[in-house]
């Protein structure tokens, strides 16, 4: 697998927002930490590594050796845990949902990336440890979300029910799924592959939460990267302290209504990725995960069921913290707060989000790391490029709605010229003297010559589209070609890393080959890659 093209943050996948973060746009300052580099997190990871305490550590070592027990573990990640002890290690962290068989390809850059930084760190670093973590959004309940992946334009679902943890939902039931997958995959020795990691993955262990970590220790954990489940007893009673302060003083709600406000004050049109609830916390159990809600001096769930005076529910916290849950708001201070974290890796929407927060971290006195956008990249295969290159097509237009892309090519492979740009700048010159002279003459013309302007420049633009359109016709041939690749790299017209599913792209590779090249063409990327492999 090899880069083809760079197109930067210059591509239109990135938001506005995210491009002023990217290019370090001093109205954005106040509300985040840093972009990542060598020397700001070397700086973060001294600061982090002093007031990470040694206690913190070995509960948060213990928590993930015991959510380990049911895997062998590689050789490298036992190290890291080891490492993980040491006053001078801090980690680089990705989350994501527990996607079936990962779900879309963007699910691997997150991962790569937190790798590839954490050794690039390494390598400028000798006075620290740096190790990659992936964080399990197990207590995540929107089912919906990650119950399928797509093969192709197929959708691949996993029928079930939930409305509780995604985590403890059991896998029995996606036997259903593995047989659906046969007929695709039993035809290759790749695809073969594929049955066996899904087969050892989701229908020998108990539950999503070990199904996926399975998952993902086999694809990444010869990287060294370590798997936390925030679904944990021993991590909650950890966040326990932060859990009382939302509950006695609503700070995440304050927080970012404030920021919300200085955001929208420094950015024109900016609009809150989310919004807070007076309380954001969850009440957890197997098979529900429902909001808390202040009613006058009395807390409940959204539903009614549980009701507690703020003693109470204080003591229900203090005594059983893993019944709570963080929203999206809250997750954040979750996990920097039970890991010695320098660096968040995440796409455009967390990033919004993380910069709603910084002065909630600071209301709750827990240090924020730098920030870093997640790789981008559109897979191509030998094949494909070949024929953009017979097409005469330039990769970057493939990103052009489709509309545009037509327009373009045909404007590039037509015979005559169907750009009236100059025709419509010297009829405009020409407008531009008649205006004079009827200000000159009789100034009550002046309108009538204008509408006439308008005419005319109507009457060329209509010619300019039945031309385009007449050319469209007789390169149909053409288009029809050029459009086939771009709706096969964009799947249901959606960015490619979004919904397209690894085993897509594997082509005849190994799983562990796959990854290993995919880890090696994003390692230098800077924005938008295009691959081909």
């Amino acid at each position: 697998m090899k880069s083809i093209a760079s197109l930067g943050f210059q591509s239109g996948v990135y938001s506005p927002l995210m491009l002023r973060l990217l290019q370090s746009d001093k109205a954005l300052l106040p509300f985040h930490s840093g972009l990542v580099s060598n020397s700001s997190a070397q700086k973060t990871a001294q600061n982090r590594a002093a007031t990470f305490s040694n206690t913190s550590r070995q509960v948060l070592v213990d928590a993930i050796q015991n959510q380990y027990s049911h895997l062998d573990q590689k050789e490298e990640v036992a190290a890291n845990l080891q490492r993980l002890k040491n006053s001078n290690t801090v980690t680089i962290t990705t989350g994501h949902q527990l996607n079936i068989f990962t779900g879309p390809l963007f699910f691997w850059y997150k991962i790569l990336d937190v790798i590839n930084i954490a050794e690039r760190l390494q390598k400028s670093d000798k006075t620290h440890c740096y190790v990659p973590v992936f964080w399990m959004a197990s207590e995540d309940h929107d089912f919906e979300e990650i119950n399928h992946f797509f093969l192709g334009e197929q959708k691949v679902r996993w029928e079930s029910e939930s409305g509780g943890p995604v985590g403890r939902i059991p896998t029995k039931t996606l036997a259903d799924l593995h047989s659906q997958l046969q007929p695709y995959w039993n035809k290759t020795q790749s695809g073969k592959e594929l049955l066996a990691l899904f087969t050892a993955c989701y229908l020998k262990e108990g539950n999503l939460a070990n199904a996926t970590r399975k998952l993902v220790h086999q694809l990444f954990g010869k990287y060294g990267l370590i798997i936390v489940d925030g679904d944990d007893p021993s991590l909650k009673k950890a966040f326990a302290p932060t859990l009382l302060k939302e509950v006695k003083a609503q700070l995440t709600a304050s927080s970012v209504l404030n920021t919300d406000k200085a955001l929208a004050k420094a950015i024109p049109g900016y609009k809150p990725q989310v919004n807070p609830r007076e309380i954001n916390l969850f009440y957890l159990s197997d098979d529900t995960r429902l909001r808390i809600v202040k009613n006058g001096q009395e807390y409940t769930t959204n539903n009614g069921t549980h009701a507690w005076s703020l003693k109470a529910l204080e003591t229900e916290i203090e005594t059983y913290p893993e019944r709570f849950s963080p929203n999206a708001l809250m997750r954040p201070l979750y996990q920097e707060c039970v890991l010695p974290n320098i660096a968040y890796v995440g796409g455009g929407g967390e990033l919004a989000y993380w910069l709603q927060l910084k002065a909630t971290f600071e209301a709750f006195d827990i240090p924020y790391p730098l920030v870093q956008h997640r790789s981008s990249a559109l897979l191509m295969s030998e094949k494909q490029v070949k024929k953009c290159t017979n097409l005469n097509l330039r990769l970057q237009d493939l990103f052009l709605p489709k509309a545009s892309f037509i327009n373009k090519m045909v404007r590039q492979i037509s015979d005559i010229d169907i750009d009236f740009t100059s025709q419509k700048s010297e009829l405009i010159n020409h407008f531009v003297a008649l205006k004079e002279l009827a200000k000159q003459t009789d100034a009550s013309f002046l309108g009538a010559v204008n509408a006439q302007e308008k005419k005319q420049i109507k009457g060329i633009e209509n010619l300019e589209k039945r031309l385009l359109k007449a050319q469209r016709i007789k390169l149909q041939d053409h288009i029809i070609r050029a459009t086939d690749i771009q709706n096969a790299l964009f799947p249901n017209g959606k960015l490619q890393e979004r919904t397209a599913h690894f085993s897509a792209v594997i082509s005849d590779l190994s799983i562990d080959t796959f990854t290993s090249a995919l880890k090696n063409a994003l390692l230098e990327a800077e924005g938008l890659q295009i691959l081909q492999y």
